[in-house]
């Protein structure tokens, strides 16, 4: 009889739902044993045991290696790629918790007053909604939505913040499109929820897929579409943003 491999040794959380999905993967994937998967992997008992039960997490790109070969391309590529999204997408708030802690821990956020000058009356009828004095297309209206007090914000890395703040400037010069609208547009392989495009431009957790990334800012760019002369700096501007993701995945702890 195989011998259990055990709960994650960790508290519940991200890091625990990691661990469990992990198992899960080996559960469904034929539910060998770590000697069988260390025989035909390459990899060591002690290697896949710490993957699927903690407590320590193992890097990022150990996770992709476990998982695409528990999930081989001969038995569906876009399959493989799916489970390797998702483990990577939840490796990446397991390591956020670790790094932050859980958000229910960090500083409750300040209430904002809300500006009188917008507010509609009872007495007011249903219509059109009164518009802000400032622009609607201007770029400090676009971005407000992301700014805050500095108990909102979570403490990022510098390497975090450039990335963070390069993809805002990109939201707000495709016309800052509705999450709604992004995620109705995107590639069905390459499914985003209004939630996880919430996350990235606000700060709080980042993209783990590169192509995803790279598909969401193409959807975000149809919203207002460039001339043909302006198609190499938008190419040079995303480029930059990959990069910048590149660099913020390499400084954080791993």
């Amino acid at each position: 009889m195989k011998r259990r491999i055990g709960s994650p040794q960790v508290s519940p959380g991200p890091q625990y739902a990691f661990f469990e999905l992990m198992q899960r993967h080996v559960l469904n994937q034929g539910d060998k044993s770590l000697a069988a998967l260390s025989k035909e992997s390459g990899w060591s008992r002690q290697t896949w045991h710490k993957a699927l039960r903690g407590p320590q997490l193992p890097n990022r790109d150990l996770v992709r290696a476990l998982v695409e070969h528990l999930f081989p391309e001969q038995d569906g590529a876009d399959r493989r790629r799916r489970m390797v999204e998702e483990a990577l997408d939840a490796w990446t708030e397991a390591v956020a918790e670790r790094t932050f802690g859980l958000r229910e821990e960090q500083p409750a956020p300040v209430p904002q007053v809300a500006d009188p000058a917008v507010l509609r009356t009872v007495d007011e009828p249903e219509g059109e909604a009164r518009r802000s004095a400032r622009p609607a297309n201007s770029f400090e209206a676009a971005m407000s939505q992301f700014r805050g007090s500095a108990a909102k914000r979570r403490a990022n890395l510098p390497e975090e913040e450039r990335f963070f703040n390069l993809l805002r400037n990109y939201y707000a010069g495709a016309g800052s499109p509705p999450m709604r609208w992004v995620e109705a547009r995107m590639p069905e392989e390459f499914l985003v929820t209004r939630s996880t495009l919430n996350e990235w431009l606000n700060g709080r957790s980042l993209p783990s897929y590169t192509k995803r990334l790279e598909q969401v800012m193409k959807v975000m760019r149809q919203r207002v579409p460039i001339t043909e002369q302006d198609l190499a700096a938008d190419a040079a501007e995303r480029a930059e943003i990959q990069q910048a993701l590149t660099d913020a995945w390499r400084a954080r702890p791993s």
